[in-house]
């Protein structure tokens, strides 16, 4: 049995809640508890104070403690502040674990390579400031930015808790024609349940934070999981992979 290690930003609820679920036919697991890191979401910059190094050094030793065979940093603070900085977390979790690890923004980046995808509809739990930010990491990548979406929601807890029908419904009104996906930042919101459903309705693919995280820790372990319930992310075999010194 392998696991996955989720390193949770410290006010996070994360990735985890899915991820036995989606890749229960793989016989891949959580380790369990998910290390957290206090980082802050923003940081202006790719480079890590020695503080923040410190963090992510626990919460990288708490799960190669665990025994975990690869490592994904589910901190948006990767999105906020760019993939140079998603890098330097990436670098810093795989030296002090000793296995592969990523972050789920490097995953995002990745995926959406891979898929020829140009273009797409930026949906944040966050403020509009938030998604500008975001938007400027995509914008970075050369990705084009059809529309911008920001809820405004206050706490992680208030996105997790969002009820899944409202997350749809978010979803239909965020897409623009222009966009070849849409692109959910965070691992927060409740999107999971209806990936799927909404993907059918569009006819294009969305890629949330979390099932991304599930997604990049599978690429990491190298394994194919068939599980076309949880979306088109798993579905059509192995992704190639994701690598802190990419993109």
């Amino acid at each position: 049995m392998q696991r996955i290690g989720h390193l949770l930003p410290a006010t996070s609820l994360g990735a985890d809640r899915w991820t036995a679920q989606i890749c229960a036919p793989v016989q891949v697991e959580t380790a369990h508890p998910g290390a957290r890191a206090s980082l802050p979401e923003i940081q202006y910059g790719p480079g890590l104070a020695p503080s923040h190094t410190v963090e992510l050094e626990r919460g990288a030793d708490q799960l190669a403690q665990a025994g975990v065979d690869a490592i994904v940093w589910h901190g948006t603070s990767g999105g906020l502040d760019g993939a140079a900085h998603a890098r330097a977390v990436a670098r810093v979790v795989e030296r002090t674990a000793g296995v592969r690890a990523s972050t789920v923004t490097l995953g995002q980046l990745d995926l959406l390579a891979r898929a020829g995808i140009h273009s797409l509809a930026l949906v944040t739990a966050g403020s509009e400031r938030a998604a500008g930010r975001l938007a400027d990491t995509y914008l970075a990548a050369g990705l084009r930015i059809a529309s911008v979406t920001a809820l405004g929601l206050a706490t992680p807890r208030e996105a997790a808790e969002l009820p899944v029908a409202k997350v749809r419904r978010v979803l239909l009104a965020a897409d623009s024609a222009d966009a070849q996906c849409l692109v959910v930042a965070g691992t927060e919101l409740p999107v999971a349940p209806v990936a799927a459903l909404v993907e059918r309705e569009l006819g294009k693919p969305v890629h949330d934070g979390a099932r991304v995280a599930v997604r990049t820790g599978l690429d990491l372990l190298g394994l194919d999981v068939e599980a076309p319930s949880w979306g088109a992310l798993f579905t059509g075999g192995v992704h190639a992979g994701v690598c802190c010194d990419s993109h």
